[in-house]
């Protein structure tokens, strides 16, 4: 505690002509950089390189080596009441306290004739803060104590300056040491360059914790950084605030991409308060993607919530480079058969009405029957991930795990995957499981049975859907709001677009190396294919080397080969 002697000074008036230069110092924003306040024990370097000091003689300060009391200050006179904060300010830093602004007084005409700044924990709080038992959150310390301290200042008919009036020195509180005085509210600020700095590195998905660690790398070190995370946070809260939190602000940032993009297409509900309860959107790449590569559709709605507390629904595919294309992305109020019916209905008008052939899903029940209702004639597969995931989470067993993975993604015969689950389920134990049997049950259900039939050379193109599912988890995990969401999805969008533009540049520039057999056929599958897709166009070439041809048998329309594999003479195969 604060035990020095009471400074209460009350000035009638008379203005020293040894501060006149003060005021020639400091324009309306505040004082100027080389403005100092010095208490003489050097305090430039414990505060990151602030040109304050301090000494343990708290009553007196100096500025620019000028000797500066309670009765000094009370002579200086200002040009507005924004310097006589600043002072305020830089003297409560010094000495070890906050500040807040008290009562504004105004005269007849309107204007304010008196301003008081006080010590920010003057006065107490109100019983009923300290009696909220039902509140569930922790009551938040107690800081007012009827702090005394106080800087009053008046406007000078006259001159029209302000002049201090009142000046309370004394504290009836302990005053903080300087390390941890820039935690005080007062004294913590977020400059217009930091909040710029901060939303450009928040658009392209860097946390909070990042983003702070990065300004204070380039500030020298956190203790020269003037707030903490928590203001950070705060600041993101209030630029929400300020979009109203409801749909006009998320229709704006989608009306504004449709001037960009012509055949941008979104369709959204409102629900009750005026607030989004189902979106669909996709812009005019999507929407080509589609025609070429939407033979095959993924979607499932795992990706988690924005919030607004809205399930997210990303529809992707894969193109020429075997990499995973966005064809369109939607939020949803709730996952029920109406909401997945409302989206499919959106995501067909906005395709022209053209279905996909097969749609891979995670199995939810509401959107197996949602696809029955508006996509009769697809076939509905299960994702690859989301079975493994299940198996590992309803057996409980990695060694079944990883058998199970092999045999559903290696390339097997009916008869040689028969034989593999049958020593698979005996070796693990798991012939009576419940899960396990009804998994058997649905295996022709399982997506890399069509993914085979579809692609060319097709199982592996199931962990490139799913390779991006864990990346747009975790972006979608960070919780964003509606308009947030939108922006930064497509800036994810077009991430993936920008590797798709390198792969082409890959594709079209040199020619791969001859390695087969088969070197005109190899040259044609590099004029025909981009790169990925070469690649297993190549592999094909090299597995054709270990058949051969055993009959051929022709009739009117169609020719049949009987073809048997090396060391194989057991079995034949007809191609037709």
């Amino acid at each position: 505690m604060d035990n020095s002697p009471t400074t209460v000074v009350d000035n009638v008036g008379g203005i020293s002509d040894a501060f006149d230069w003060l005021s020639q110092t400091v324009d309306s924003g505040g004082y100027s950089e080389d403005v100092t306040l010095d208490m003489g024990m050097e305090y430039a370097e414990t505060t990151g390189g602030a040109a304050l000091k301090q000494t343990q003689d708290n009553d007196n300060m100096s500025v620019k080596g000028i000797s500066l009391t309670a009765d000094d200050i009370i002579q200086i006179e200002f040009s507005d009441p924004k310097q006589a904060a600043h002072l305020y300010e830089e003297y409560s830093r010094v000495r070890g306290f906050g500040i807040r602004q008290g009562k504004k007084i105004r005269n007849k005409k309107g204007e304010f004739v008196q301003f008081t700044y006080l010590c920010n924990r003057e006065g107490f709080r109100d019983k009923k803060w300290l009696q909220m038992h039902h509140r569930k959150r922790e009551l938040k310390v107690v800081t007012r104590c009827g702090c005394p301290a106080e800087m009053r200042i008046k406007s000078r008919d006259s001159t029209g300056k302000w002049y201090v009036s009142r000046f309370v020195d004394n504290h009836n509180h302990d005053l903080l040491p300087a390390k941890f005085v820039e935690y005080l509210p007062s004294h913590r600020k977020i400059l217009d360059v930091d909040k710029a700095h901060m939303d450009s590195m928040r658009q392209v998905g860097i946390s909070i914790p990042k983003i702070y660690e990065s300004i204070a790398a380039q500030a020298g070190g956190f203790n020269r950084v003037s707030f903490t995370k928590r203001d950070m946070y705060n600041e993101i809260w209030w630029q929400r605030a300020l979009q109203n939190g409801n749909v006009n602000a998320d229709l704006r940032a989608l009306a504004n991409a449709a001037r960009i993009d012509d055949r941008m297409f979104w369709r959204y509900e409102v629900g009750v308060g005026n607030h989004m309860c189902d979106l669909f959107w996709s812009n005019g790449r999507s929407q080509e993607d589609y025609k070429l590569f939407g033979d095959v559709l993924a979607f499932d709605a795992t990706y988690g919530r924005n919030k607004y507390n809205l399930p997210v629904i990303v529809f992707f595919g894969v193109n020429h480079h075997m990499q995973t294309c966005v064809f369109g992305t939607a939020m949803v109020s709730c996952e029920s058969q109406s909401s997945y019916v409302w989206v499919l209905m959106r995501f067909l008008e906005c395709m022209g009405g053209k279905p996909p052939t097969a749609v891979i899903t995670d199995g939810d029940r509401s959107m197996r029957i949602a696809i029955q209702q508006v996509l009769p004639e697809a076939h509905h597969r299960l994702y690859a991930w989301h079975l493994i995931r299940n198996a590992t989470a309803n057996v409980c067993n990695l060694r079944f795990t990883s058998l199970f993975r092999h045999c559903m993604l290696a390339d097997f015969e009916v008869e040689k995957f028969e034989m593999h689950w049958q020593a698979m389920v005996e070796e693990c134990g798991t012939s009576d499981h419940e899960w396990v049997k009804d998994l058997y049950t649905k295996k022709s259900s399982w997506a890399t049975a069509y993914i085979r039939g579809s692609f060319f050379a097709g199982i592996r193109t199931t962990s490139r859907c799913e390779s991006l599912h864990a990346k747009l988890g975790r972006f979608v995990e960070k919780r964003y709001g509606v308009l947030d969401f939108v922006t930064n999805f497509q800036r994810c969008v077009d991430f993936l677009r920008d590797n798709e533009d390198e792969l082409e540049f890959r594709s079209s520039y040199g020619t791969p190396v001859i390695q087969t057999q088969f070197p005109e056929l190899e040259k044609s599958g590099v004029l025909c294919y981009t790169r990925e897709i070469f690649v297993r166009y190549r592999e094909s070439l090299k597995w054709s080397v270990r058949v051969t041809i055993v009959e051929c048998i022709e009739a009117d329309d169609i020719c049949v080969y009987v073809i048997q594999k090396y060391r194989r003479p057991d079995r034949t195969w007809n191609v037709t």
